[in-house]
């Protein structure tokens, strides 16, 4: 079975390049490639020459999943992995991988992901990362926040996501690919399981082994907001696209409040910015980012 791993990428620097050094050492020993899509318009990665099994196309649109069309469409592989350019797989994960679509027909898996450990020790020293902790957002589990969860096991999941995709050739060619009307990253990966389901595949995470998301240059409070702005936006063409279940609904009050809260935004960022950077006073820090966060998610909303 020819593997095909799919990266999208749009200016990620060294934070890639480890990306595709490990996903490069990870299938030496296989008939695979891997297809680098630049989804940049103002620079390109550099693939080393010694990178045989790697070949980068630029993407002809915009955004991540007509970035992940285009490299379904210049790759060969009978499987599919889709790849984020921040996620470090391994041999052993891919050879997972593989045994687990040998074994099972009619199904695509996700592997749970984590913060590199270096990572997590680094978030223990900022307010910011003992925020991300305290919410469980450094790992997959955390993000699935869902009872259904199992540790250690292969299990049934609700949906899929495209950090780390594994999928054959003709289930995804009996698809329309990832839609590409949504103009920001995050929903496609809510539509895409949704034609999946539709022609009869079913879902599996399998925790029982972890690709690492190195994800340290972007973690930072202000990118971090800025997403949730963003991810909100594209809700928001969501719901107009037709996914009316994932309407938003603000009262006249809850409105008032959130654009008082966007309206002193950076009176709000600069208090942030003041407290102390000591556990004790971690509770206020993250009252305050999450008054913070609210804002930009009716902000992104409203804006569409």
């Amino acid at each position: 079975m020819k593997l095909s791993i799919i990266i999208p990428t749009k200016d990620r620097g060294k934070v890639f390049d480890q990306t595709l050094l490990c996903a490069s050492e990870a299938i030496q020993h296989l008939d695979a490639e891997i297809i680098v899509v630049n989804d940049s318009k103002v620079s390109k990665p550099l693939i080393p020459n010694g990178y045989k099994n790697a070949r980068l196309i630029n993407n002809p649109k915009s955004g991540v999943a007509s970035a992940r069309n285009a490299g379904v469409r210049e790759s060969k592989g009978d499987l599919l992995l889709f790849l984020d350019d921040d996620i470090i797989i391994s041999k052993s994960s891919v050879d997972h991988v593989l045994s687990l679509h040998e074994q099972m027909k009619n199904a695509c898996f996700n592997l749970n992901w984590e913060y590199p450990p270096s990572m997590q020790t680094d978030m223990g020293l900022t307010q910011f990362g003992r925020f991300m902790k305290a919410h469980r957002l450094t790992s997959f589990k955390g993000w699935y926040a869902d009872a259904s969860w199992k540790d250690n096991t292969l299990f049934p999941s609700k949906s899929v996501a495209s950090f780390h995709l594994s999928i054959e050739r003709n289930h995804f060619a009996k698809t329309e690919g990832y839609n590409e009307q949504f103009p920001y990253a995050g929903f496609e990966d809510y539509d895409f399981p949704l034609q999946l389901e539709k022609i009869g595949v079913s879902f599996f995470i399998d925790s029982r082994i972890r690709v690492f998301h190195n994800e340290a240059d972007r973690l930072k409070l202000d990118n971090w907001l800025n997403s949730q702005e963003r991810r909100s936006a594209t809700r928001s063409v969501a719901v107009n696209l037709g996914y009316k279940e994932l309407e938003l609904k603000y009262g006249f009050v809850k409105r008032i409040l959130l654009m008082g809260i966007n309206y002193f935004s950076g009176l709000l960022m600069f208090l942030l910015r003041i407290i102390p950077n000591n556990k004790r006073a971690d509770l206020l820090y993250f009252k305050l980012v999450a008054v913070i966060q609210a804002g930009k998610i009716f902000k992104g909303y409203t804006s569409h």
